[in-house]
């Protein structure tokens, strides 16, 4: 499965404008106003009567026409504002602005009406009222998903507290609180018309035409890097220097997405996991006759599901004396399942249009484009398809753009405010909200059938949605080349170091001299308190298997943490000696372990082989399985009663080992092992781990009403585990 989210689809979406010859591209939404916030604004330390002050990033259009330019600036207030806090009143948070002045001109205000619609690439949603919701931190998938383990691991104090610490390790607990910082972009409906004369006609238009002959020569159609799938249409032209371009880009706001590598597709998955912000994730490689992109961008708010991008291809051509790049910009608008291809996939607002028009706007704000103008592509398909299946909608126009140097861009994120201060509180503050929100949710949504029903319900309704809308293309794409195979993976020396590994881990469990001593043990009887018998237990236990699994972070070159949990089994045989009537006992002997080891390597963390050794603390719980002890008459007549998997999870403290309960104790863990990575997701790994704890004293504790204060002999037990195993690595 991970496997697959690293391979994401980086597709499309977008927003669209009509575009007619001659028109300047990119046109906003019908009486609505496209905003740029312009000083944070927060749910933890904003107050009701706060001003907003935000600009307009698009001209406002009545009827087709524009009516206020953009770079107007808009004032507005927090009519609502509700926090978390630490959790005990409420679970998500609330915020209200409202937008009521627009600057026309120096001496010049419109007093308006509005309501927030939507907030560009946000997890927050916005109501019928305009309030903006923010998220409920255990609703994210990666915490549902960690609920539901838990639960079931549960039954087993060990599992329970390897699984808490494992998910801790791996995941964070989402912050709850809206956080809208200077730069977030909002769409903002006028709740009343208004009267405004028509703007005069823009003068961005093209120096020149883009002769035809080198437009039918620009490639306009990607692929797929491996299954060579027809993608995406490009919808963009750009004439200016890569270094100009770059820095247009940059100033607008947008980031260079990362590399793919086993690091990246970690932070992926977290992200995804978390509805938490990745600004830099990484993009599926499209091609553009058979060449990487010169560059990629992308621009997202606080979601990994949300984003607008874009990929810049370099081509042969010039242009009124400029190199001519050409790009495909499209915005993901969710995740959902995919049929066929990867699990997961990013899902597209399939009029491309609209992003092409968020490209422009994002660009001429900045001052670094000197022209624009849009142009027809007659031979481009009325409705092409994607590499996941999806239809693309677009008046078959690409928009083209006329960069100056851009030495002097002017930034989308430039605060006029300070912030109204913490967006989130104090360390001691998260850790109680944390806390409290994770109390509220398990006695609400804590039942194991609450969250298995929950999870099956949200799997089947994007299940029934991808059956229709996530369906690949089979066979030839539209021009007739068959898809290729997948490539092989590439040269070792370009694999990523491994972040995370999870493990599996299958062995051999000896036990040091294949006995764990004798308990010696003097008891009276229950009805003659002066008759006394000494006995001696002789103790043995036979190599059986072990299972186990690991959670191991590589934060440094030489060194990693790794949190462990095992299922160890030997078989238990017991004698006393100087009873007659008593033949040999058997029984299983269970040992479940939770450990953390530090491990040193001795090769550093870029090296496929990494030989090591470890040591660290270990609790674990010890325990006979078998039930009920045969041959025994009498006095020694033990039997173990069947009292299922949560009375011997739960009870050791009060129930006696031979009754179903069982010994918790701490030990030290020390061994080695190597590591050999076979591909950049999947690395072998043989492991020797020797536990050294105190030798259980099964019999004493079951029959402490008749044991006299001495106890005859101690010992120690040690457990050695052979594991052979593999981990998917990050």
């Amino acid at each position: 499965m991970l496997s697959h989210l690293s391979k994401l689809l980086a597709p499309l979406l977008v927003f669209a404008a009509g575009l007619l010859p001659g028109e300047v591209v990119g046109r906003p939404r019908e009486n609505c106003l496209e905003l740029r916030l312009q000083q944070e604004v927060n749910s933890y330390s904003s107050k009701v009567g706060d001003r907003v002050q935000a600009v307009l990033i698009a001209p406002f259009r009545v009827d087709g026409l524009d009516r206020i330019p953009t770079g107007a600036r808009v004032w507005g207030e927090v009519a609502e504002v509700r926090r978390v806090g630490v959790g005990f009143v409420r679970e998500t948070a609330m915020l209200t602005l409202r937008f009521t002045e627009i600057e026309l001109s120096q001496q010049e205000r419109l007093v308006i009406q509005s309501q927030v619609v939507t907030i560009d690439n946000a997890r927050e949603r916005v109501d019928s009222a305009g309030r903006i919701r923010g998220i409920r931190s255990t609703n994210t998938p990666g915490f549902r998903a960690a609920g539901l383990l838990t639960s079931l691991a549960a039954v087993d104090p060990i599992a329970l507290a390897f699984s808490t610490a494992a998910f801790s390790t791996l995941l964070r607990f989402s912050e709850p609180e809206i956080r809208l910082q200077a730069g977030t972009e909002l769409l903002v409906e006028l709740l009343q018309p208004v009267s405004l004369a028509p703007l005069p006609p823009p003068l961005f238009g093209l120096p020149e035409p883009l002769p035809t002959e080198l437009l039918a020569r620009l490639p306009y159609r990607t692929r797929t890097a491996e299954r060579q799938l027809e993608s995406d249409i490009t919808n963009l032209i750009f004439a200016g220097e890569a270094a100009a371009i770059e820095r247009a880009f940059l100033a607008a706001g947008w980031q260079v997405p990362e590399e793919i590598n086993s690091a990246t597709r970690y932070r992926t998955l977290r992200a995804m996991a978390e509805n938490q912000e990745y600004r830099e994730a990484p993009m599926s490689l499209l091609l553009l006759d058979d060449q990487p992109p010169a560059q990629a961008w992308a621009k997202a708010l606080n979601t990994f599901a949300k984003r607008h991008h874009l990929r810049v291809y370099s081509t042969r051509e010039r242009w009124l004396d400029r190199p001519l790049f050409t790009a495909a910009a499209t915005q993901d608008i969710s995740i959902n399942f995919s049929r066929g291809r990867d699990l997961f996939t990013h899902v597209i607002d399939e009029n491309i249009d609209r992003e092409r028009g968020k490209v422009v706007n994002d660009l001429l704000f900045t001052g670094c484009v000197e022209a624009v103008g849009n142009v027809p592509r007659p031979w481009v398909p009325e409705q092409p398809f994607n590499a996941t299946g999806q239809t693309l909608i677009t008046d078959r126009q690409a928009a083209v753009l006329v960069f100056n140097d851009c030495l002097h861009g002017k930034r989308f994120d430039e605060p006029v405010a300070a912030a109204p201060g913490p967006h989130r509180g104090n360390r001691a503050v998260r850790i109680a909200r944390q806390t409290v929100l994770t109390f509220r949710n398990d006695i609400y949504r804590g039942s194991l059938w609450y969250q298995g029903a929950s999870i099956l319900t949200q799997g089947f309704r994007h299940y029934r949605r991808a059956k229709t809308t996530f369906q690949p293309q089979a066979g030839p794409t539209i021009i007739g080349t068959a898809p290729k195979k997948p490539k092989l993976a590439g040269d070792p020396a370009t694999w990523a170091p491994p972040l995370v590994e999870l493990s599996l881990q299958a062995g051999l469990m000896i036990f040091s001299s294949s006995s764990i001593g004798a308990e010696g043990l003097r008891i009276a009887q229950p009805h003659h308190p002066d008759q006394v018998m000494t006995l001696r237990a002789a103790k043995r236990v036979v190599p059986a298997f072990a299972l186990g699994g690991a959670v191991t972070v590589n934060q440094f070159r030489w060194f990693s943490h790794e949190l462990g949990f095992g299922y160890q089994r030997g078989d238990f045989k017991m004698d006393l000696d100087g009873v007659a009537s008593v033949v040999e006992q058997r029984s299983g002997f269970l040992t479940r372990q939770f450990s953390y080891n530090a491990l040193v390597h001795l090769r550093p963390k870029e090296s496929r082989w990494r030989p090591y050794f470890a040591v660290g603390p270990v609790l674990q719980l010890v325990h006979l399985t078998d039930a009920p002890f045969t041959g025994a008459r009498g006095l020694f007549r033990f039997g173990m009663n069947n009292v299922g998997m949560f009375r011997a999870a739960y009870s050791f403290g009060s129930v006696p080992p031979l009754e179903g309960g069982g010994i918790f104790q701490t030990g030290l863990q020390m061994g080695g092992g190597v590591r050999y990575r076979v591909s950049p997701h999947w690395t072998l790994r043989f492991d020797y781990r020797n536990t050294c704890s105190p030798r259980p004293d099964l019999l004493r504790k079951s029959l402490e009403p008749q044991i006299l204060p001495e106890r005859l002999e101690r010992g120690k037990i040690a457990q050695q585990r052979l594991s052979l195993g593999f981990a998917f690595t990050f």
